[in-house]
């Protein structure tokens, strides 16, 4: 996979372990990222990271990410100036046509939804946060969350629990079609609440190590799909 060099604009902490970097790419990608499509970020020297695009405008884009190793940490490090390496945007885009959607996120899975709310008016979902202050910094910076239902943990912005909680106030009908990101024990929960429901129209943006990008050396396989190239949109059978 190649990378191509990508000039770091800002790498804001929106909340404890929480980031959102804006990059510029400083060659042309060959194709516009389109949501939920994701980037492999290479931070020189440390490590390989896929991140879900949460901004694309032109040669600027942006991801929003959580520091859970080496590899992030190393990136939430990197300032204005700095230069790391982005691969071409991975994986097939998906945007529901003239039906109606609702997303469904835990915690850092609201990333690809961001790019989402570029082409979606009025977003319906829930997204399920541990800290309210999470959910209240980054309305801010995008304010069609606000449409939204939040569920934190701490029961200090919106809905007091977790997004479990609160699926059911979601009214979903027969053409709704939903999609879902986040820690794979919730998307095991909502997933199978949607199989008792003989609901078949659940997907999951699936996450998953990507090494080669090209669909060679197998390392993003989720049950027969390759993220890189027939992803990251999968079934809720997957996860079942």
């Amino acid at each position: 996979m190649s990378y191509i060099p990508a000039e770091v604009l800002s790498n804001d902490n929106v909340y404890g372990q929480y980031f959102f970097i804006t990059v510029r790419i400083l060659n042309s990608y060959r194709k516009t990222p389109l949501p939920p499509q994701f980037a492999v970020v290479w931070v020189p020297g440390v490590d390989l990271i896929p991140l879900s695009y949460a901004l694309a405008s032109g040669k600027v884009v942006g991801f929003f990410y959580k520091v859970v190793g080496e590899g992030t940490k190393a990136l939430s490090m990197r300032s204005r100036g700095d230069v790391i390496g982005v691969s071409e945007p991975l994986g097939r885009w998906y945007i529901p046509q003239g039906g109606d959607v609702v997303f469904l996120a835990g915690g850092a899975g609201i990333a690809p939804f961001l790019l989402y709310l570029k082409y979606v008016e009025s977003p319906r979902g829930v997204w399920g946060v541990r800290q309210g202050e999470l959910a209240a910094r980054l309305v801010e910076l995008f304010p069609k969350l606000k449409s939204l239902l939040v569920a934190s943990e701490d029961c200090t912005y919106g809905l007091c629990g977790k997004l479990t909680d609160y699926v059911d106030r979601v009214p979903i009908g027969r053409d709704t079609e939903v999609l879902i990101s986040g820690p794979s024990d919730m998307v095991r929960e909502v997933c199978r609440r949607f199989r008792d429901l003989k609901f078949s129209r659940a997907y999951v943006i699936a996450e998953s190590m990507v090494k080669c990008g090209i669909g060679v050396c197998g390392s993003c396989l989720v049950g027969n799909v390759l993220l890189c190239k027939d992803g990251p949109v999968v079934g809720c059978n997957y996860f079942e």
